[in-house]
């Protein structure tokens, strides 16, 4: 059995295996085939996109925001955040789900 304590060597950071709902905000060029890229990424790799909004959000710049909710454990979510943040398309990936609770609405 590994020694827990903060000052050994072996100390390992108990990370939740359970899976959780987490809301991405990911901001990207608006070109064509960036929706291709991006649903691609997560069916490529088994990953399943429950909600997705698309709107452009700077006009000037050309620049979209897509809001992806997905469910994964911590560290899923980790390798879906850092293989977008390598798409060339896109700018910034943030969790929104980290900084607190998001506001969830439907559309109908």
């Amino acid at each position: 059995m590994p020694n827990t304590q903060p000052g050994s060597a072996y100390f390992l950071e108990e990370r939740s295996d359970k899976p959780e709902t987490h809301t991405l905000s990911i901001l990207v060029d608006n070109e064509p085939g960036v929706l291709a890229r991006i649903a691609g990424l997560f069916s490529g790799r088994g990953y399943n996109i429950e909600s997705l909004t698309v709107s452009e959000t700077e006009h000037a710049k050309h620049l979209s925001r897509f809001t992806v909710v997905t469910t994964g454990t911590a560290m899923v979510l980790e390798q879906i955040k850092s293989q977008l943040e390598r798409l060339v398309n896109v700018h910034r990936v943030v969790d929104l789900t980290a900084m607190g609770d998001p506001l969830e609405r439907e559309l109908a």
